[in-house]
């Protein structure tokens, strides 16, 4: 009965296995995860195997979570022989280390076949899909040869880990060694934080004394409600533990939109110098009473944040506002990530100038 039991595991377990396969068809896939699925496929095959083929099913079982295992510790082994990390995390408030799980599997493959299942079931078009898992291969494959293995809150996120009582938050170093002059905080928009969105961004201050930083709040990305303000409050307080006291709030699309709502809260934000909106927005008003300077980027091709509404909204700005509008879908951060980072630096780099 026992080994019966263990064959209905076995097809649990290899069920979806066998969808990841299938989904990663053609695909660009990490040596870490093909390590993982063949560890996971030897493990259900050995518990398929249970009532027929007796000990041998339990060796084939063995070895599949031996394999797992092994993949997870060189993984973790490799981030312990770092040393001084471009690309780190930390858990806040604390400011402790984060998380295993964030290191534990390639952000690669999770956003490369997230993506492909989000197509799948009609949660993004043709034109937003269509190159986007090339551009995400040609991004990791940039990262990674800064840093071989990163942290990645997708893990976290999904499992409904990240509250405002412990966060995680991504920061990217600037290639400028001496102590950072200003902060640029970015929050990500519907689907949760992603490691090289991060990094994208921050390459348009590597060459600024600035720390990058990206807080995690639920993959809703709706910075408004209460987890998410005092997420941002908490990483606004680690800035100035940090001594940093002017910096930066930048957002994509619904990170973007939140900003919009939580005008009203930043109103009083001591340091808050400008602002930076990519493909999202909302609340021009309350965007203008802040007085601040604003950047908005906008992909022309956005089918999401449409530009016709991006262009009016800038305009109600006046003259706080700087529009740059670029050729590029809603992912344009992933696909157009050269233009995206010169617009942003262009406009710091004259916002700096006056300091």
């Amino acid at each position: 009965m026992f080994r019966y039991f263990l064959f209905l595991l076995g097809v649990i377990l290899a069920l979806p296995i066998l969808a990841v396969i299938v989904l990663l068809i053609g695909l660009p896939i990490t040596l870490s995860g093909v390590g993982y699925l063949l560890g996971g496929a030897l493990t259900a095959a050995g518990l398929i195997l249970a009532p027929r083929a007796g000990r041998n099913s339990i060796s084939l079982t063995i070895v599949g979570i031996f394999m797992l295992a092994v993949v997870a510790s060189v993984r973790l082994f490799i981030v312990g022989e770092q040393t001084n990390p471009s690309i780190r995390m930390v858990a806040l408030p604390q400011n402790k280390t984060p998380r295993w799980i964030n290191y534990a599997v390639d952000e690669q493959d999770s956003l490369i076949v997230g993506e492909r299942l989000l197509n799948l079931i009609g949660g993004d078009s043709l034109r937003e899909h269509r190159g986007l898992a090339s551009a995400l291969h040609t991004d990791y494959s940039d990262m990674r040869t800064s840093q071989r293995v990163f942290p990645s809150p997708i893990l976290s996120t999904y499992l409904g880990l990240e509250k405002a009582s412990h966060f995680d938050a991504i920061i990217v170093q600037a290639d400028v060694h001496r102590p950072p002059e200003f902060g640029l905080v970015f929050l990500h928009g519907y689907m949760g934080n992603v490691t090289a969105q991060c990094w994208e961004i921050a390459q348009a201050v590597k060459n600024f004394a600035a720390m990058m930083i990206c807080p995690s709040t639920g993959w809703q990305g709706d910075w408004w409600q209460p987890p998410g303000k005092g997420i941002l409050q908490a990483t606004f307080q680690y800035l100035r533990e940090q001594g940093i006291q002017r910096f930066y709030l930048g957002g994509f699309s619904n990170g973007g939109i939140s900003i919009g709502h939580l005008a009203s809260q930043l109103k009083d934000e001591p340091g808050l110098s400008g602002l930076i909106l990519i493909d999202g927005f909302a609340d021009s008003t309350g965007v203008r009473e802040l007085g601040l300077p604003v950047l908005v980027v906008q992909g022309l091709q956005d089918e999401r944040i449409p530009a016709a509404g991006a262009r009016p909204f800038a305009q109600q700005l006046g003259d706080l506002g700087t529009y740059m509008e670029m050729e590029g879908d809603h992912f344009l951060i992933m696909k157009q990530p050269k233009s995206v980072q010169n617009g942003i630096a262009k406009w710091l780099e004259n916002l700096e100038s006056k300091h």
